[in-house]
């Protein structure tokens, strides 16, 4: 998985910052990696493999992802200036009644994508690592490939 990289330190600075979390917790991660030197090494070498944007966007989702949170409202960042903006994280996710395994992710992606390939652009089979990972955490096909297809880098959202 191309973003495992991105989820491990977004734990890894969950773990140290004070709880209860507040809804400005996507900022205070960012604020924290830009702070620390070791941390902002691992966050560069993604943006250098992945790009900026496709590392901030997946850094949000894992932040929301761990912890079972939703953010309809947009904030600017105050605390970093690896991020321009953040969702706040102020409603709780509806809670997942089963998460697929790998080969039943893996066919809902193919199906999904064998019913839209009309109207996906090319670029999204670079993306079925990314795709597959975002279903087997619970996430639609429908809300997956969407939330793909606007990433600007490698072709996309262009």
């Amino acid at each position: 998985m191309k973003t495992a990289d991105v989820k491990f330190l977004v734990r890894e600075v969950l773990s140290i910052l004070p709880t209860p979390y507040t809804e400005h917790v996507i900022d205070e991660v960012f604020g924290a990696i830009e702070s620390n030197p070791e941390w902002r090494r691992r966050y560069e070498i993604q943006c250098a493999a992945l790009g900026k944007n496709v590392v901030n966007t997946w850094g949000g989702y894992w932040v929301a992802n761990a912890l079972g949170k939703l953010g309809e409202r947009q904030a600017q960042s105050k605390r970093s200036s690896l991020i321009g903006s953040y969702s706040l994280l102020d409603t709780d996710a509806t809670p997942v009644k089963r998460k697929p395994k790998e080969p039943e992710a893996l066919e809902m992606v193919a199906a999904h994508f064998r019913a839209h390939k009309a109207e996906l652009p090319n670029e999204i089979r670079n993306y079925r690592d990314e795709l597959v990972m975002l279903v087997m955490e619970g996430m639609s096909p429908e809300k997956a490939f969407q939330m793909v297809s606007h990433w600007p880098s490698r072709g996309l959202g262009e």
